[in-house]
């Protein structure tokens, strides 16, 4: 686009003709307006895009470019452009970028994560933004029957898949640049993931949803953040199974839900599935930040051998737990063992009542081994001398 364009459309004009203000974050080539005028150059200069496009490295002669995004030579805004070395960005409306968006990429980097240790147990692998190439008359039957302005050519980028675990030579085969080809006959994925961004709702839940049907995608997961699908949708999980070549939404199990944390089974990990949000979520400070700021959900997982939701984070905070309870055991049986005849039971009782509250003291061997010399001094296991301590 020549210079005289894009000065033209750095600041939309407002109704009574002054200049808004954007966001003091905003890019003034990414607001809204902004990028409408070059959507609309680039229609009436096709030509002159696609020379443009062509000049890029990663360019692709057989990809459907749309002129609604933006192209560059290591970014783009396009969500199913997965050319290797590209990133993904977004814009809001003020040309900033989308905080959702990088929520929503930790909620990818974390899922994949923590799916790991339930798909290794039924042979099946996870990635996060792995493109995925489909069959062309897979492509061909969808883009027939779809008024999607966008259709498909080629390829997406789920924002999370499983598929088959493979060895490496399968991988060389089938998934070259972590590019999983099925137009070459690697095993289609038995799942895949969509974060929803308001940009990307209707797609990810019409279009899209057809396409993976298409493919044979047995299972499809989406998941809204609150308020993309609509204005006020609810923070949700979206769980369709494919049967008869359509997916069917899957009720959640009541028995195993709670509120705020709908849970639902999933064929493909062989137990029950849910995304839990932040227990901050909620809270008014916690509302009063922008979106990226606020603590992702949890995908979690059900052990039915140990009988809790597991993910990598909670299985973290459950072994300090149990770490920290066994040293509470571990110091009770000591106090008992050396100082059990030494000292008042009432005083025994006052000392294990201080550990359960703020936990054992450190070096609590060498305070019982004090403790034993001079037992009078019992109240220096205690641990915090701001408690009152009494008398015994």
């Amino acid at each position: 686009m020549d210079t005289a364009v894009r000065e033209r459309t750095r600041m939309p004009a407002v109704p009574n003709g002054r200049v808004a203000e954007p966001h003091p974050d905003a890019d003034p080539t990414m607001t809204r307006a902004a990028r409408a005028a070059r959507s609309a150059w680039r229609r009436e200069h096709w030509a002159e895009w696609r020379a443009e496009l062509e000049q890029l490295g990663h360019f692709d002669p057989d990809f459907i470019y749309d002129v609604a995004h933006e192209y560059d030579h290591d970014w783009t805004t396009d969500p199913d452009y997965g050319a290797e070395g590209v990133h993904l960005d977004e814009y809001d409306k003020n040309g900033v970028m989308s905080p959702a968006e990088r929520r929503a990429r930790l909620i990818q980097e974390r899922m994949e994560e923590s799916a790991t240790d339930p798909l290794a147990r039924v042979g099946l692998e996870a990635d996060y933004e792995g493109t995925v190439r489909f069959r062309p008359e897979t492509v061909a039957q969808v883009n027939r029957t779809s008024t999607e302005r966008h259709p498909v050519k080629k390829a997406v980028r789920p924002d999370l898949l499983v598929r088959k675990a493979m060895s490496a030579p399968e991988r060389e085969r089938f998934m070259p640049e972590r590019i999983l080809r099925l137009d070459l006959g690697a095993p289609v994925p038995q799942l895949v993931l969509e974060v929803l961004s308001k940009g990307s709702a209707n797609r990810d839940l019409i279009y899209k949803k057809r396409l993976y049907a298409a493919a044979g995608i047995p299972e499809y997961l989406a998941y809204d953040l609150g308020g993309k699908r609509r204005a006020g949708s609810p923070r949700e999980l979206l769980v369709f199974r494919l049967e008869g070549g359509t997916y069917r939404q899957v009720e959640p199990d009541p028995v195993m839900s709670v509120e705020g944390a709908d849970a639902y089974w999933s064929e493909v990990f062989d137990t029950h599935i849910r995304m839990l949000p932040n227990a901050r979520e909620d809270t008014e400070a916690m509302q009063s930040l922008p979106e990226e700021y606020r603590p992702p959900p949890r995908f979690q997982w059900y052990d039915p051998d140990t009988g809790r939701w597991r993910d990598r984070e909670t299985d973290a905070e459950f072994e300090w737990t149990e770490m920290e309870r066994e040293r509470m055991e571990l110091a009770i049986g000591l106090l008992r063992a050396c100082l059990g005849t030494e000292l008042e039971p009432a005083n025994l009782e006052r000392i294990e009542a201080a550990w359960h509250r703020d936990g054992p003291p450190p070096n609590v061997m060498d305070r019982i081994r004090k403790v034993q010399q001079a037992p009078n001094e019992w109240q220096s296991l205690l641990g915090n001398p701001d408690h009152d301590h009494g008398s015994g």
